[in-house]
């Protein structure tokens, strides 16, 4: 893994480009762990297509130990290419010339999205074709004139369909001090008309930041400078690794911006060291200043300088000169916590004791009280029990005389009782006679009956009639009789 980054960083340098449009990390991570041995092998890692195993394909097969597809022989033994397949070793091969090239623009040709111009050496009038991607053109700001001198960043290629050999530039820059500068001044004049450096404009950075999304090298003293000088207060750093040299650094700077303003971070820093203007050209763009004015979290900027300010310090949230001075004033409102917590804490230790010895006073107040509360209370117990016990002792001579009186009281009520019992006895005994006297049972066994019709005793000859049926009840049973004649009595 080692050797493929340290890979990517060479074949970058040499494109011009940022890290991950070599290859992505996870696309590393997955030829380290894999070891792909052919062409095939290679072609089935996500992230690696035709085109790219044409550029690169050879190197990293070699890298890890792989079989290089060997080109076909003539009948003598020597290698026979195609057309296609020579172009493509040579084009691979010439990426290897990478290179900054100064010269006088001769003639420029915009066309949609492409971009065509010559090169000329002022001393031998040697001319250089150069072609440029037109989003990349209308990334560095730079409207070419002819005889403007400039320095391209890029490689050499040869354009397969015509067999033409040109510079692929990535990056293109002013030249001499006078001409950055002049085009410095324009730019921030602009951007100062349209507000862009107004105080109102800016955010403010939050207190007590914890996520911050850091922009740098990861190669040099800056990164170090700054994780060395920030406090121990818990941050969640996310890096991005960045070029910050030069034109050639605005892409993976532009493209790092845009990806932290889609994350979740309190504060988004940007660093490198002190440099001329010449060397700081990627943070005086105008694409980058713009992109970092509206990003939706505040940003810091700590960009050393010799003179001027970098367009995108000014246009920051907050605009430092070191990367130091980042890390300082990210740690100041911690600092201040730290010390407030300090001082919190010493008055909470004072206010501590001084509850202590107030409640000290209020508890040896409250015993004296206490004690003299119960004092009372142990005096008022002796008066109750003294009053208790003569109480019991009447509660005892009174139960004693209502036990006395009860008992008298039970035994008239026994008497009367079982006199009224008596009585009673004798009062039923004698209803009992009078009743023997007054049954009708009694009646009966002196030889009367009791007549009666329809369950109604006759009283009377008005009750029934010739031939109705009576029935008859004697002292041992009943009878049942027709009626045949009636007579009344007058």
């Amino acid at each position: 893994m080692r050797k493929l980054k340290d890979w990517r960083i060479e074949a970058a340098r040499r494109e011009g480009v940022d890290l991950f449009r070599v290859f992505q990390n996870t696309t590393l991570e997955e030829i380290a762990a894999s070891k792909p041995k052919t062409k095939d092998d290679l072609l089935a890692i996500k992230g690696i297509r035709e085109r790219k195993f044409e550029k690169y394909g050879a190197q990293i097969l070699a890298l890890v130990g792989g079989n290089v597809e060997p080109e076909p022989e003539d009948g003598r033994g020597e290698k026979l290419y195609t057309v296609s397949r020579f172009l493509d070793l040579l084009n691979n091969n010439l990426r290897a010339s990478g290179a900054r090239i100064q010269g006088e623009v001769s003639s420029f040709d915009l066309r949609g999205s492409y971009l065509f111009f010559s090169l000329k050496d002022k001393e031998d009038e040697s001319v250089l074709s150069c072609f440029m991607w037109s989003k990349d053109y209308a990334l560095y700001g730079i409207e070419l004139e002819a005889g403007m001198e400039i320095i391209i960043d890029g490689f050499p290629a040869v354009y397969k369909p015509t067999g033409k050999l040109s510079m692929q530039v990535s990056a293109i820059e002013l030249v001499g001090e006078g001409a950055l500068k002049k085009a410095y001044e324009e730019l921030r004049k602009k951007l100062e008309e349209e507000g862009l450096f107004a105080p109102e404009r800016k955010k403010a950075v939050p207190a007590l930041p914890g996520k911050i999304g850091l922009i740098t090298s990861e190669t040099g003293a800056v990164i170090h400078d700054f994780l060395n000088n920030l406090g121990k207060y818990g941050y969640q750093i996310k890096f991005i690794n960045s070029r910050v040299e030069g034109q050639v650094a605005v892409s993976g700077l532009m493209s790092a911006v845009d990806y932290f303003n889609k994350q979740d971070i309190d504060v988004l820093v940007i660093i490198r060291g002190g440099g001329s203007l010449e060397s700081l050209q990627a943070f005086n763009n105008e694409m980058l200043v713009r992109k970092i004015a509206g990003c939706r979290m505040p940003v810091i900027c700590g960009i050393g300088h010799d003179k001027d300010v970098p367009l995108a310090s000014l246009v920051a949230d907050l605009g430092v000169s070191t990367p130091t001075a980042v890390a300082i004033y990210l740690n100041r409102t911690w600092d201040d916590a730290v010390k407030r917590l300090a001082v919190l804490e010493r008055d909470i230790f004072y206010k501590y004791q001084e509850l202590l010895q107030v409640g000290k006073y209020r508890l040896e107040e409250m015993a004296g009280s206490l004690r003299k509360y119960f004092g009372m209370i142990f005096q008022e117990f002796d008066g109750i029990r003294h009053r208790l016990r003569s109480a019991l002792a009447d509660i005892g001579y009174n139960i004693k005389s209502l036990a006395k009186m009860l008992d008298d009281s039970f035994g008239l009520v026994f008497e009367k009782f079982a006199r009224n019992f008596q009585d009673q006895g004798n009062f039923l005994d004698e209803t009992e006679k009078r009743l023997k006297i007054y049954d009708p049972r009694r009646q009966l066994k002196l030889g009367y009956c009791i007549a009666s019709a329809g369950g109604r005793v006759i009283k009377s000859v008005r009750q029934v009639k010739n031939g109705d049926s009576i029935d008859i009840q004697v002292s041992d049973g009943k009878m049942r009789s027709i009626i045949n004649e009636i007579n009344k009595i007058n």
